[in-house]
């Protein structure tokens, strides 16, 4: 499938997830490359801010709602790029580590995100994909124009995330983490409670 000047998000339009920025961020990328589009999917309670800025400050955009998964896929597969420009919301609420970065360098896609939570262990900056600190759209709209203007940029990314998520994030290596993490975890209790045991008998 032939890939267009796209900027793809996915996710659920709600604070933490960083959309806002994004429209921003796409407000500086359309003044320089006005046939770039902005694909929205995913739905929730920020939607209609959110389409409301979009008629104001973009030229070309859809809200697409929520889709199903080989829908997603297929818009993957048109996108030059993935946007993700997540934030701690002001509840305090933040992300975990999104699947979608993930899916989405499996399929080539480069990502643009934010230095939040988990997402460093998604992308690695300037090797998978780009990572703005929270909020900076103007950085996020730099990052979105570099990619979409160096294409030899792009497919070195394009190939870094694919491999990458085949090594880093497979079932096996998956599993292998979770050992370590039981490991380092539950040693020192067990030693604790050979050491207390042995105090108890002597």
């Amino acid at each position: 499938m032939q890939r267009r000047p796209i900027v793809l998000f996915v996710g659920r339009l709600a604070e933490k997830k960083g959309c806002k920025y994004l429209i921003q961020a796409m407000n500086q990328v359309q003044a320089v490359m006005p046939d770039v589009e902005l694909v929205i999917i995913g739905d929730g309670p920020l939607r209609v801010d959110l389409e409301n800025m979009a008629a104001i400050k973009l030229r070309r955009y859809h809200f697409l709602g929520t889709q199903p998964p080989q829908v997603v896929k297929n818009w993957m597969n048109q996108a030059l790029l993935l946007a993700a420009p997540s934030v701690t919301a002001a509840t305090g609420d933040s992300e975990g580590l999104p699947i979608v970065l993930i899916e989405a360098q499996a399929m080539g896609l480069p990502v643009v995100s934010s230095m939040h939570s988990g997402i460093p262990d998604a992308i690695l900056h300037g090797q998978t994909g780009f990572l703005a600190r929270e909020r900076d759209w103007r950085t996020l709209a730099e990052y979105i124009l570099l990619l979409l203007n160096d294409r030899t940029l792009w497919q070195q990314l394009s190939q870094n995330g694919q491999a990458r998520v085949r090594t880093r994030f497979n079932l096996r290596s998956q599993t292998s983490i979770l050992e370590d993490i039981y490991y380092t975890t539950l040693r020192p209790k067990v030693s604790t409670q050979i050491v207390h045991n042995s105090i108890s008998q002597s």
